[in-house]
Parts: structure tokens; sequence; C-alpha cells
């Protein structure tokens, strides 16, 4: 059955007059995350974690255990965010004619045709547009609760970083996200599930590699804790690394106490 994970309260100030709080849902095959920011002061105030069990898997158990079990859900905001963390999306080049149908025909023959499925696109710049799916049932789910809720997919914050040249390495309980960039442009966004430490080294190597990069000259940074155990061994093939901390402003001092490896840092990129 679904469980809660994690529950840290600060300080919620949103009433229905004076909407000071955005919330992110990020929410992947097996986990919801809520992600409360105070939009005038720019620091996380809540977060709650719930995830399902893995002999009963689906968003229709999860997405009701929440109805009870989630104080957020009962609670005022400004603006809602669904965040998709899952493996269909591509960023792709403008198409001379702005039609959906060519951006989902181009999602569908690199990842195969889903049925029942929404294409939604970001503008990420002049030129560029994140694409990615969402399957209709999680989509009809939550906006049931959430009815001003608006889809975003979890790569296009990866991709407002500013740095020129970097390997970002994004990790997540079962999967986790390269995004590299050189001279400030964006070389390699991918989503690749977690396996034996070796693989995943070998993921990551070989992801600069086919992106013609040479890692002695590039640095590496992590976000998110190691359950894997392989940035370790990762780490001496870059220039440099860095592991993003947690700040200790809002509820950051109460995640770093509980968990003194950066283990929410990725939820906290908003």
């Amino acid at each position: 059955m679904a469980q809660k994970k994690l529950s840290v309260y600060g300080n919620l100030v949103s009433t229905a007059n004076n909407k000071v709080e955005n919330l992110y849902l990020v929410v992947d095959h097996q986990s919801i995350v809520f992600v409360v920011k105070n939009r005038l002061i720019n620091e996380f105030v809540a977060i709650e974690h719930f995830v399902n069990t893995p002999e009963q898997p689906g968003w229709n158990q999860l997405i009701g255990f929440l109805q009870n079990n989630s104080t957020l859900i009962h609670s005022v905001f400004n603006k809602i965010y669904f965040v998709m963390n899952g493996s269909r999306m591509l960023l792709t080049k403008e198409h001379a004619i702005d039609d959906s149908l060519q951006y989902a025909n181009e999602l569908q023959l690199v990842f195969g045709k889903v049925e029942a499925e929404e294409i939604y696109t970001t503008t990420i710049d002049a030129k560029h547009f994140l694409v990615y799916g969402i399957p209709d049932e999680l989509s009809s789910l939550l906006t049931r609760t959430f009815p001003t809720g608006k889809w975003q997919h979890y790569a296009s914050f990866l991709l407002q970083n500013t740095s020129v040249n970097e390997v970002q390495l994004v990790l997540f309980d079962a999967h986790f996200m390269i995004h590299i960039k050189e001279q400030g442009h964006t070389k390699l966004l991918n989503h690749y599930s977690l396996s034996e430490k070796d693989q995943n080294i070998f993921t990551v190597l070989n992801a600069c590699i086919q992106s013609g990069i040479d890692t002695n000259t590039v640095h590496l940074k992590v976000i998110g804790q190691d359950q894997a155990l392989f940035v370790q061994t990762l780490i001496p093939y870059f220039m440099s690394a860095t592991m993003a901390p947690i700040k200790d402003a809002g509820i950051g001092a109460t995640l770093n106490k509980e968990f003194p490896n950066p283990y929410y840092a990725p939820y906290l990129i908003f």
C-alpha cells in the first residue's frame, strides 16, 4: 500500500486573499513529492514525500492515499505545478510550423506510441522545445484534486542551468538524469534507470564520449544522494566535482539534520 516517507512543515502563510506560496507536485512512476516554496522570500517551506510499495504500483491508490494523509493537499497556494519526472521527454528544435502533431510524432518515433497520452511542450529558448508525454489517467486524477494545476517536466528546470561547461548528474531513488552543457549550450539531456555501480559509471562516461566531452576539462555537479554508490568512483574522471548542498534556510536545516547527505536536493531546484 502507499505510505508517507517524509513530511517537514515550516511557516505556511498563504490565505485565500494573500497567496504567496507555490506548490510543486513532482510525480514519477512510484512516488509523489509535494514541495512548497514561498515566492516572496524565495525559500522552501514544506515538503511531503509519498511512495507506492512495489507490490501495488499505479497512481490511483497513491493519489487516493493523499486525500487522507497529506496536510498540504488542503492548503492554499498561489500557483500549482504538476512536475512530471519521467523518461518520455525529448529536447527538440522548433519546427517551421508550430504543429503539436509534429512534436507528438517526434516523441513517439523515439519512445514508441502510447495510447491515452497527452503531449505537452515547454519553450526552452527561441529555437528549442521540450516535448513530453503525460498519461491521461494521471492528468485526470491530479486535475480532479488540483483544478488549477499546470504541467511542466522536471527537465525544464534543469535546462535553466546557467553554467558554461558542466556535467549535471541528478540522482533519484530508481533513476538519474544527465544534463551536459558545453560553451553554454546543452549537448545532452537524458534519463536513465539506476543499475549496478559499474553500469552507472559506464552510462555517464559513455554519455560524455557520445557528446564529444572530455571529462578532464569539465566540472561534475551532483544533485542528490548516491544510493548506488558509484559517484565517488566517477569523480576522478572529471576536472572537478561538487555535491549540491541544501541551504539551511526554510526547511533546509531540518532536512540537513535528518538526512546528512543531500537526499532531497533534487526536489529543491524550482
